[in-house]
């Protein structure tokens, strides 16, 4: 008698990675609690105010928006060939992920307990928490993107992130009330010590749900990759200048990196124009948020049917309104659109980016590239950080600020049309 053929999981039959679904639903799951935790403690509209309040200097607020990422981009041009020597991923992403979130308890712990006899020493637990987290994570951040390579197939890529930033998006509408209600009854630095541990709480059950997550084949770069960090960082340049793609895309995201000149000071600015009071951000956060759901919901079938480069030049034309807008805007139904406006593009920029980065690097050098990516914007940050301190410290004015930003836009959006989408070729 001739056997039956041996029956396979459905998502193998169809071409996608094994516990695809429940891979798909966990990324989205941990993702969005991770991320919507953070809205607790937004780096683009609450830390700038808790560092202001603190007492924290001009140069200081205006590294806040981009503190945790200063520390997640240069730990991965050092960990490049340890993870592309790894057969299995997972593992090292579950230790650096709980160290990752370690530094907001520690936070929450110091608001509360001692900001009362030393805010100096309160300060320096606000600003070092996103940067500590942001360097544990970076250890094995192209280790969780190899990861998640692995489990989710390049036409399901975007799909993956629009939906973790919208369930983030609508734990950050939540947390804009629990801000309001928080700040109202606790304000000051006891409000934002309880609103840290709350950050910390969501992060940890994120941590939870992505311990589930299988990790059934091993990766392709350990059967490929044997070179040590010497060998490694002595390639990065013949890698940048041999590819177009990367080169171009490398610029692209340099510039856009002067969104961070404007993004400090908007809140700032928004609350002394309106009068309002602290628990005001709020508002602020809700309306950013429901922006962000509106942008996951254009950028995702974006990017599965086109690819990521779509969604980026989008979010770009978004950046570039709100530039200008800002330096008119007058009134509340104002400052709440361009804060919708702003969530929809920074998320609908996250979405191409995210997309476009693992789409463009060699598989057996993703590790590496991806490490490129991530390292070799962060001066670019770092200035336009030094930019924006400036402006504001010499002159504060906002209008400044959104002009010298507009320019950063048109920049990036001129290389990032050169770049050829990678989505079927």
């Amino acid at each position: 008698m001739e056997s039956l053929p041996e029956e396979r999981p459905q998502s193998e039959e169809i071409g996608l990675p094994q516990y695809f679904r429940w891979n798909y639903l966990m990324h989205i799951l941990e993702g969005g609690l991770c991320i919507g935790g953070g809205s607790f403690i937004a780096p683009s509209t609450v830390l700038p105010k808790v560092v202001e309040s603190l007492g924290g200097p001009a140069w200081l607020i205006s590294l806040m928006p981009i503190m945790m990422l200063v520390g997640f981009v240069w730990p991965p041009l050092f960990t490049a060939h340890w993870v592309e020597s790894l057969s299995r991923v997972k593992p090292a992403v579950l230790v650096s992920g709980l160290l990752q979130r370690l530094p907001y308890l520690v936070a929450g712990v110091v608001l509360l307990g001692f900001a009362g006899n030393s805010r100096g020493l309160a300060l320096a637990a606000v600003a070092l928490a996103p940067f500590i987290s942001g360097l544990f994570g970076g250890i094995t951040l192209t280790a969780w993107l190899e990861l998640v390579t692995k489990t989710v197939p390049d036409n399901k890529r975007s799909s993956v992130w629009a939906l973790r930033f919208i369930f983030a998006s609508a734990i950050g509408i939540a947390a804009g009330g629990v801000i309001t209600a928080t700040l109202d009854r606790y304000p000051g630095v006891k409000g934002y010590g309880i609103l840290h541990l709350i950050a910390f709480g969501l992060q940890f059950a994120s941590y939870l749900l992505f311990a589930t997550i299988r990790e059934t084949t091993p990766s392709i770069q350990a059967e490929r990759n044997s070179s040590n960090l010497r060998q490694n960082l002595r390639s990065v340049p013949s890698l940048i200048w041999s590819d177009g793609r990367l080169f171009s895309y490398l610029v692209s995201r340099s510039f856009m990196n002067g969104i961070f000149i404007m993004t400090p000071f908007l809140t700032i600015y928004a609350l002394r124009v309106l009068d309002r009071p602290e628990s005001y951000i709020g508002y602020l956060v809700v309306a950013q948020m429901l922006g962000g759901i509106f942008g996951n919901l254009v950028a995702g079938p974006l990017g599965d049917r086109y690819g990521g480069k779509m969604p980026m030049v989008v979010s770009r034309f978004v950046f570039l309104l709100l530039a200008v807008w800002g330096c008119f805007a007058k009134t509340e139904p104002e400052f709440l659109g361009i804060l919708f406006l702003f969530g929809g593009a920074l998320y609908c920029n996250q979405v191409g980016t995210t997309t476009l980065s693992i789409e463009i690097c060699p598989p057996e050098r993703r590790a590496t590239y991806l490490a490129i990516m991530s390292t070799l914007t962060m001066p670019t940050t770092l200035l336009a950080s030094g930019v924006s301190t400036v402006i504001w410290t010499l002159t504060e004015s906002f209008a400044l600020l959104s002009a010298v930003t507009a320019a950063t836009i048109v920049l990036s959006l001129a290389f990032l049309v050169r770049i050829e989408e990678p989505r079927g070729r």
